[in-house]
């Protein structure tokens, strides 16, 4: 998913400063099987592309049960802090790395973990209330929504679980299998298509679940029984979570295409090439789609036409896969390779500040009270750069582009795959308390508030 690189250590570190330096002048100057009562055929929209005039503006640029609180005062930050690093309030072991982000209602918590299952714990102490077992990976993030829980694994279905009990309402095969050994080839395949750590999560509105799957389709299902109502087939697997505003739903797909779908017939409205795989979830800003790819930029679209209004380039060997989050009319976003993460302004497109960690951010960051949290995660498990970061921003800017307000370490990896660790699911909070996933297999609440 990422680009690795043939670098050697001494020249990264010998050069790095420089780079940053030099970059950051150069950013200032810039300023279930289905239970289903009645039969469904369901519609199938598989149009040849239609791709509207676009004139891109470019802009290139230089557990199973509690365990004890996390211990992280021995742990050496990668960058200086300038606030005591916060405290887990409880974590919470599972039998492999968590890679979805949780939700949180009401006093619960729900989360996926790659050991196949979902869980409720209680938000206050951790205490588990229930799982379910999928024979899949689970790392879409739950969507609640009254009584149920919807969710999809990797055995192919998405399922509806009874939010109290745990038990199966039903579930509907959505062409999602993927077996573990397959899921990703680090260290066999370098190509883009053998980084795919993610899983589209759900949406439910009006009585309609929307996904995307493995299987290249966008999905819409009846949300009482499961019922597909429509589906419609892109180029290649559909690994970001849809958005739907004002009756359209809008997607990416692994054909570097991004799609703009009727949400009541699937019908094609729009679809405009942007050069690379989509993973990120979009943000609808009124008539803005903000977007961004693998080819290593982040854009915005016109939600009516899909024309191109603004694109800012991060530069070769560097993808976006993290999800924009919108404060005060600036976009905030993570990325991998050169690991910055930057706000635009979300009119423009300029740059409005950047922070330079030296870990990959696949997370989506959250704001809570001027603090920017976002994850991130380390290939290599001496470099201790893998965890969750706190930034503070002042008048929507980082403070210090090298130093973090504070960073909690989630460097341990027994149960990460392959050699990740870190943090790549993206922040939740509640009433002062940060929830989040670890690659080292542990879910976690982290007091805030302070």
């Amino acid at each position: 998913m990422i680009k690795l690189f043939n670098l050697e250590k001494s020249l990264f570190t010998r050069f790095r400063n420089t780079f940053y330096a030099l970059l950051l002048a150069g950013l200032t100057a810039t300023a279930c099987q289905s239970r289903v009562g009645t039969a469904v055929t369901p519609s199938v929209f598989v149009p040849p592309p239609v791709y509207p005039t676009v004139t891109a503006t470019t802009a290139s640029i230089p557990s199973l049960s509690p365990s004890p609180e996390a211990t992280v005062s021995d742990l050496i930050p990668p960058v200086p802090v300038l606030s005591p690093i916060p405290e887990a309030v409880w974590t919470y072991e599972t039998g492999a790395a968590i890679w979805g982000t949780p939700a949180v209602s009401e006093s619960s918590v729900y989360f996926g973990s790659d050991d196949g299952n979902l869980y409720s714990l209680d938000a206050q102490d951790g205490a588990l209330k229930w799982s379910f077992q999928t024979q899949g990976i689970v790392r879409s993030r739950p969507a609640i929504v009254g009584d149920l829980i919807y969710f999809s694994s990797d055995d192919g279905y998405l399922y509806v679980l009874d939010v109290q009990s745990g038990t199966q309402v039903w579930r509907t095969d959505i062409g999602n299998y993927l077996p573990r050994d397959e899921r990703v080839n680090l260290g066999t395949d370098t190509s883009p298509t053998g980084w795919d750590y993610k899983q589209s999560s759900p949406v439910v509105e009006d009585g309609r679940v929307f996904i995307g799957s493995l299987d290249g389709k966008v999905y819409a299902l009846a949300a009482d029984t499961g019922a597909v109502l429509w589906m419609y087939q892109t180029g290649q697997k559909v690994r970001a979570t849809p958005v739907l505003a004002d009756g359209v739903l809008y997607i990416g797909s692994w054909d570097k295409t991004m799609y703009a779908l009727d949400t009541q017939t699937g019908q094609l409205l729009w679809n405009v090439p942007v050069r690379g795989e989509v993973q990120t979830t979009a943000l609808v800003i009124r008539d803005l789609v903000i977007t961004a790819s693998r080819r290593a930029s982040v854009m915005a679209l016109d939600a009516q036409t899909g024309e191109m209004r603004w694109e800012q380039r991060y530069g070769d060997n560097m993808w976006v896969e993290s999800s924009p989050l919108l404060v005060d009319n600036v976009i905030y976003i993570g990325s991998s390779g050169k690991q910055p993460i930057k706000g635009f302004d979300v009119q423009t497109g300029n740059i409005h500040t950047a922070f330079f960690t030296e870990a990959y951010n696949l997370s989506t960051p959250t704001v809570s009270n001027d603090i920017l949290l976002i994850g991130g995660m380390s290939f290599v498990a001496d470099e201790n750069v893998g965890g969750l970061y706190g930034l503070r921003l002042v008048d929507g800017k980082f403070t210090d582009p090298k130093q973090a307000y504070w960073y909690f370490p989630v460097l341990e990896q027994e149960a990460a795959e392959r050699n990740w660790s870190g943090v790549a699911s993206s922040p939740v909070i509640q009433d002062g308390i940060v929830y989040f996933g670890g690659l080292d297999g542990s879910l976690y609440a982290v007091e805030i508030s302070r």
